[in-house]
């Protein structure tokens, strides 16, 4: 008998695409399954994009400061928990899989209430504060990282899964990518990304690397950068001021939905350090160079980021006093040493979990049998 599942959360590709990941593993197993998240952010978005039933849900962010401020959402928080309960009735909800982020928090409370039961999934090496609360009245908390297993509260039971991965973004050919952007396959390529909301710095440290490597000499790296679509046109704008006309061998995409093509012609790979893009590279065996962003919670992208690079899978930079420069020169340096390129990716291979959505959904059905 199939169950009716409440993915909950978002706010960032880190928690959306797994989460997307998991739901595409459960619905082609006959499961129905319906996205509760915030309308206005990228779940909003990108989950009906993908077929599925969307419902918004009241979200609530957590005070960092102020007790009396604090208190207030506590009160706000149950009120809310209450409202989604009715939604979760409406629905026919015989599980909720969360997923993070401070939308999560009345779904998983909500259900509680009615007493559905709750798998959380922790995609970072730092729990977020939503997956902290909810780990208290959760059924099963999943984690991607070892270390995550001390860190999250109470007696429930956790597993070490890894981050799902969606598998069209391990399947793709480096000649059809080649011609997807315009770009030569022979020569050695640099992957920017600067996840689903993009990344000034990451934006900065790639105008210069454009501007170092505009020789035309066959060795010379071409670029391909994605830079979210928030970014797009201030990046080109830059990107013209410095260059005049762009060159052939620099491509720029606000936005990219064929992310296996985009590896595909990867050789090193410039990103930010959210866990779902380093499940991807992970799985791809794709050497990177990361630069955490600083402004989540927690640091929590540098604690993912140096587990990589502790695996010989990364090198990583800090955003705070970051010279721009060295980075271009270290990721030139990499570019040229293919048997560094090679030992890299072998060791990010090492790290990869292809197959957790379809483990997840393994779980799902032998833990959570759908009540007769």
């Amino acid at each position: 008998m199939p169950h009716t599942i409440l993915l909950a959360g978002g706010g960032t590709g880190g928690h959306v695409y797994p989460a997307l990941a998991m739901g595409d593993a459960l619905r082609a197993r006959g499961h129905t399954v319906i996205y509760f998240g915030e309308a206005s952010r990228l779940e909003g978005r990108v989950a009906p994009q993908r077929g599925y039933t969307f419902r918004a849900v009241e979200a609530l962010a957590f005070p960092r400061a102020g007790l009396l401020a604090k208190v207030g959402f506590g009160f706000r928080l149950v009120r809310a928990a209450w409202r989604t309960r009715a939604q979760v009735k409406a629905e026919g909800a015989t599980l909720v899989l969360g997923v993070g982020g401070y939308v999560m928090a009345p779904t998983v409370l909500g259900a509680a209430l009615l007493g559905v039961p709750s798998v959380i999934h922790e995609a970072n090496a730092t729990p977020g504060l939503a997956n902290r609360l909810c780990a208290r009245v959760a059924s099963l908390v999943l984690v991607t990282f070892p270390e995550s297993l001390t860190k999250i509260p109470g007696k429930v039971e956790r597993l070490l899964v890894g981050c799902p991965v969606n598998p069209k973004v391990l399947v793709g050919d480096r000649a059809t990518a080649a011609l997807r952007y315009n770009l030569d396959p022979a020569r050695p390529t640099l992957l920017i990304v600067g996840g689903s909301l993009g990344a000034a710095t990451i934006n900065e440290v790639a105008r210069g690397a454009a501007l170092a490597w505009r020789g035309e000499g066959t060795l010379w790296p071409q670029i391909l950068h994605i830079t979210g679509p928030r970014y797009h046109a201030e990046v080109l704008a830059s990107y013209e001021a410095s260059l005049g006309t762009l060159p052939a061998t620099v491509c720029v995409r606000d936005y990219e939905d064929k992310m296996g093509e985009a590896y595909a012609i990867a050789d090193l790979v410039l990103a930010r350090a959210g866990s779902s893009t380093l499940s991807e590279l992970c799985a791809l065996g794709k050497p990177s160079v990361l630069i955490p962003s600083p402004n989540v919670t927690d640091n929590h992208q540098e604690a993912n980021a140096r587990g990589l690079e502790r695996a010989g899978a990364a090198v990583v930079f800090v955003e705070k006093g970051l010279d721009a420069g060295g980075v271009v020169d270290a990721m030139r340096k990499l570019l040229e040493d293919p048997a560094v390129l090679q030992r890299m990716g072998e060791a990010a291979k090492s790290l990869g979990r292809p197959n957790v959505a379809e483990h997840v959904a393994d779980l799902v059905e032998a833990r959570f049998p759908v009540p007769g």
